[in-house]
């Protein structure tokens, strides 16, 4: 692969591949028995569900194209806020394969000028601080999730790099 023909997107795109990789690894492999467990708190689906809305969310372009998807009654995406509703893992693994698709869709959709124009969401940031923040907030809770594992001796994800990606593509 030629590195000098690659566009901004796409480099931008290649960070968030292995990062929903392993956001997907760690859904997958969370023991049925942690998934909705009453001590961890916020509850494990629930730190998923929270970074995916966010994901939804900000990559939907505009207010009035996000749709907040419907899991149910009482099930609620902020953390610190109780949930009466659960999401199982299937069902999240579904939402994950939108929202990645739905990101993907955004990254790189963005020619090279619109990186710099104000977010239609919140005109105080620019797309590229969106871009930014969703991937640090992405980041965060994987870690976050790496740690709980750890706590309640589950293996943890492994870091994935995304030369791995650039060997693929």
């Amino acid at each position: 692969m030629n590195v000098d023909h690659l566009s901004l997107s796409r480099i931008i795109a290649r960070q968030f591949e292995p990062s929903f990789r392993m956001l997907r690894n760690l859904i997958e492999s969370c023991p049925k028995a942690l998934w909705s467990q009453k001590n961890i708190e916020p509850p494990i689906w629930q730190q998923f569900y929270h970074v995916l809305y966010g994901l939804d969310y900000w990559f939907s372009g505009s207010r009035e194209s996000f749709n907040a998807p419907q899991f149910g009654e009482g099930v609620n995406s902020v953390l610190g806020e109780p949930s009466d509703g659960v999401i199982d893992q299937a069902e999240l693994i579904s939402y994950l394969n939108f929202v990645k698709e739905k990101a993907m869709n955004f990254i790189e959709g963005m020619g090279e000028t619109d990186f710099t124009l104000p977010s239609s969401l919140y005109g105080k940031w620019t797309n590229m601080d969106v871009i930014l923040e969703q991937l640090r907030h992405l980041q965060h809770h994987i870690g976050y999730m790496n740690r709980v594992y750890l706590k309640c001796k589950v293996k943890p994800v492994e870091w994935e790099f995304y030369e791995e990606v650039m060997e693929k593509s």
